[in-house]
């Protein structure tokens, strides 16, 4: 089974500076497999995005834009998100939540009590409102599999999150 896991701000000590914000990031998706997880020691030769036109579509929910990339040129649909910090960077630890699990104190009656499955933490460290899927030589098609996975996922959280239909029909009073 999956582990499961709770959202926890970063406690590391060198959070506990007077700047206590959350650092915004914009996740960048890239078409390719990266073989190197060291640090790059001139990054603007590989990356430096530009925007040719800049051009947002709020009807189709995207920016058009392009960058000129070592193995040609690359183009980017930027996913904006309806909620603002929705998206969490986070890095899993090795802690874990302490049980909640609470046993009756009758006497009367034996109780057996599954345990609970641990739940692991994850340490927030930024938030992103929007990302941006690159393509190969061509804009990313509404209908990829990446696209429309991250778009259908945030219509679900939007109507998880959004407040319950009445049952009669009938508007609820405010």
């Amino acid at each position: 089974m999956p582990d499961m896991y709770a959202i926890r701000p970063c406690t590391k000590a060198d959070t506990q500076s007077k700047d206590t914000s959350t650092p915004q990031y914009t996740p960048n998706i890239i078409p390719c497999k990266i073989h190197h997880d060291g640090a790059i020691d001139s990054l603007d030769r590989y990356w430096a995005p530009i925007t040719h036109k800049p051009h947002i579509s709020a009807a189709a929910n995207f920016e058009v834009g392009a960058l000129p990339f070592r193995t040609g040129i690359e183009y980017k649909r930027l996913i904006l998100s309806i909620y603002p910090d929705l998206g969490v960077v986070a890095t899993p630890t090795d802690r874990v939540l302490p049980s909640s699990q609470q046993v009756p104190n009758d006497d009367n009656e034996v109780v057996e009590v599954e345990p609970e499955e641990p739940v692991k933490i994850l340490e927030i460290n930024g938030t992103f409102e929007d990302l941006v899927v690159w393509g190969h030589e061509a804009l990313p098609a509404a209908d990829d599999t990446f696209v429309k996975g991250v778009e259908e996922w945030l219509q679900f959280a939007e109507a998880m999150h959004a407040a319950p239909a009445p049952a009669n029909g009938k508007e609820a009073a405010v």
